[in-house]
């Protein structure tokens, strides 16, 4: 349980939390001018843990949900620095299919800023394969009375479908197995990964945990129906394993592209994916006036005194990284040399999770004298 002394008030939110029932446990990660302040874990993995061998571990594989957008959106960047793509390339170049019906002007950069129309697509994910995903979202509608890059509104899964079948395309490689080989492993991301099968998941030995949703009146697992899914891969939420290892991910990010006298990505790349592309723009699926790197959610509180998913009062206006559904975190603070990542393992509804993610931010930066 190392630096939980340290996280007195954030001890004290966790605590609260599952005397509520809102989550079961936590796992909480910080580093700090590239030192560790904390890594620990508290409370237990299921809902119904009565063993001692259920507790929560800071080596337990969690999902990440909507935090994996950030591994995809540097693997984009990483065909980038290789030449094999341009930001503002036409989407329609690299998969011709997917320039119809009103999306033939989308880039890859509009599919990583939330700007290219094709949010909602009715879709039984688990049903269909890669292939068939892929070729339903390229035949989709763009949204009406849309312009690419004038409009923006959080893109769930779609568009990061398409990125992922772009660094397929382009690279060779599935996109599972590129950053496994170009991300996870040059990280020492050892326990991490986008795709897991359901015999790994129940065979494999190791502490794998799920997601449960706490606003019911019994709780259940969210995510164990997909093992059983035709395609096991989604590039913008299937991301797994212990939160410290996306903090790693999160100090290569911090250290401009190095991690472990390892280069992942150029300084520039990161520049880029951090810094503002989209500004000032209403994002009309949570409402609020949001800033978008590329495949990075920024620091909002210049527009809005609170909206969802922020990383938080004390942040610093540079602030960048990403949150997954109703459970994780993960974001760099430049102006204070700060990584924060942690996840629930409980899921309690958009209001209570929102609430719960904001006391955490806050008692994170008291605990560390930075309020």
């Amino acid at each position: 349980m190392f630096g939980l002394d340290q996280f007195s008030n954030t001890h004290k939110i966790i605590n609260e939390g599952i005397n509520e029932k809102l989550h079961f446990g936590a796992q909480v990660y910080i580093s700090q001018d590239s030192q560790i302040l904390a890594d620990f874990a508290i409370g237990k993995n299921h809902p119904d843990a009565i063993d001692p061998l259920t507790e929560l571990k800071p080596s337990t594989i969690l999902p990440w949900m909507s935090c994996s957008k950030m591994l995809t959106a540097v693997a984009i960047a990483i065909l980038n620095e290789r030449r094999m793509l341009g930001y503002d390339q036409l989407v329609g170049d690299i998969i011709p299919e997917f320039s119809c019906n009103g999306k033939e002007s989308i880039t890859i950069k509009h599919l990583l800023t939330h700007t290219s129309g094709i949010r909602l697509l009715p879709l039984q994910w688990d049903k269909l394969s890669w292939e068939a995903t892929v070729a339903a979202i390229a035949k989709m509608p763009i949204e009406s009375n849309w312009v690419p890059g004038e409009k923006a509104g959080y893109h769930i899964g779609t568009s990061w479908l398409i990125l992922g079948e772009i660094i397929r395309i382009l690279d060779g490689r599935p996109v599972e197995q590129f950053l496994n080989e170009e991300i996870f492993t040059p990280l020492n991301m050892e326990h991490s990964g986008i795709s897991i099968s359901k015999d790994f998941y129940l065979n494999s030995g190791l502490d794998i945990s799920g997601l449960y949703r706490t606003d019911t009146k019994s709780p259940y697992s969210s995510l164990e129906k997909y093992l059983d899914s035709l395609n096991l891969v989604r590039p913008g939420a299937t991301g797994r394993g212990p939160i410290k290892e996306l903090g790693q991910f999160m100090e290569m990010l911090l250290n401009k592209g190095s991690y472990a006298n390892k280069r992942i990505l150029s300084e520039r790349s990161v520049e880029e994916l951090s810094s503002r592309q989209r500004e000032g723009l209403l994002d009309l699926t949570f409402n609020k006036t949001i800033d978008w790197g590329l495949g990075f959610m920024i620091d909002s509180k210049c527009h809005n005194r609170s909206y969802p998913y922020s990383f938080g009062t004390y942040c610093s206006e540079e602030t960048f990284g990403h949150n997954g559904n109703q459970s994780s975190t993960a974001y760099v603070d430049p102006e204070h040399d700060l990584v924060v990542c942690f996840v629930f393992n409980g899921m309690p509804g958009e209001y209570e999770h929102n609430k719960r993610l904001k006391l955490m931010n806050d008692s994170i930066y008291q605990d560390l004298g930075l309020d």
